[in-house]
């Protein structure tokens, strides 16, 4: 008897199982000098009681391409992120993971000189697996550059006398990468980590001829991933983040420069409006109009 499709169905359901939104682990990576201010034990107790957290996106940025003759359409520009993701715990009595949020935010910005901290100082990661009915790995990501952007607030209520506190906390980020298993994952956890090709290295191409170079970033080594292949930075020599510094640069340059015209304008303005004031002052006042004056 021919299967159906529903048979099919169930064949991959048993064979592969199915993703549970209640299944999941997640580690909160807290900077080192946050960690270093905090006991030991509180980190392992914060992931523990984290009954929420964001699987985060991926979004294209396009722009409407007009220089055509016929329709519009939308092409690439660039690749954007969600802008926070949500963390969601149980608290204790002492609110001591709410505690440590307060406290990394405090290291971000002072709240009593209101200085701020370097970016590399206060950022960290978070990773986020998803689980199967016995508790191991199946798939990961890498949270890249968190810091906490709210923790929002707590409501009390004399009505609720059976319910547990939970807490929230948005965290900012800058992008996420997927994480790959290595090891065998039957009876135990696999040690997960970040695809090479997410890994931000220079890509130096000098002396290859350009048909090997365009070979290898069709094609790619093939490195086991499930979907996709691996992909490298066509530009040769590219330094990442040097060219992103470097406009950074020029713009702040140009910012400043177009101060100084402004500043420059405003003085020419007011010196144009005294000179005509001293030329003609009962003229300029609106007195002695049309008498020669």
């Amino acid at each position: 008897m021919a299967s159906t499709k529903i048979d099919d169905f169930y064949a991959t359901i048993s064979k592969y199982g199915q993703a549970k939104p209640n299944r999941f682990e997640c580690e909160v990576y807290l900077p080192e000098l946050v960690r270093q201010a905090s006991n030991t034990q509180l980190p392992r107790d914060l992931n523990l009681r984290i009954v929420g957290a964001s699987f985060p996106g991926k979004n294209i940025r396009t722009t409407t391409d007009e220089n055509i003759y016929g329709p519009s359409y939308e092409v690439a520009q660039g690749l954007t992120y969600g802008e926070e993701i949500t963390l969601e715990f149980l608290l204790k009595q002492n609110h001591e993971e709410r505690l440590v949020f307060n406290a990394w935010q405090d290291f971000i910005v002072s709240p009593t000189t209101y200085n701020v901290s370097y970016y590399n100082d206060y950022v960290s990661n978070i990773r986020v697996y998803q689980l199967d009915e016995q508790g191991h790995r199946t798939a990961g990501i890498e949270i890249r550059n968190c810091f906490p952007k709210t923790v929002n607030a707590i409501e009390y209520n004399m009505d609720t006398t059976s319910q547990l506190i939970k807490s929230t906390v948005g965290m900012s980020f800058k992008e996420w990468v997927p994480l790959a298993s290595k090891g065998t994952t039957s009876g135990e956890k696999a040690t997960w980590v970040v695809y090479d090709e997410y890994n931000e290295k220079p890509i130096t191409r000098s002396n290859v001829p350009r048909g090997t170079i365009l070979d290898a970033i069709q094609d790619g080594a093939d490195r086991g991933r499930a979907i996709g292949g691996d992909f490298v930075d066509s530009f040769p020599g590219r330094n990442k983040g040097m060219f992103e510094d470097a406009s950074k640069a020029y713009n702040d340059v140009i910012a400043a420069r177009d101060k100084v015209v402004f500043a420059q304008q405003k003085v020419v303005a007011f010196k144009n409006f005294f000179k005509g004031i001293t030329r003609n002052p009962l003229s300029n006042l609106g007195i002695g109009r049309g008498r020669g004056f």
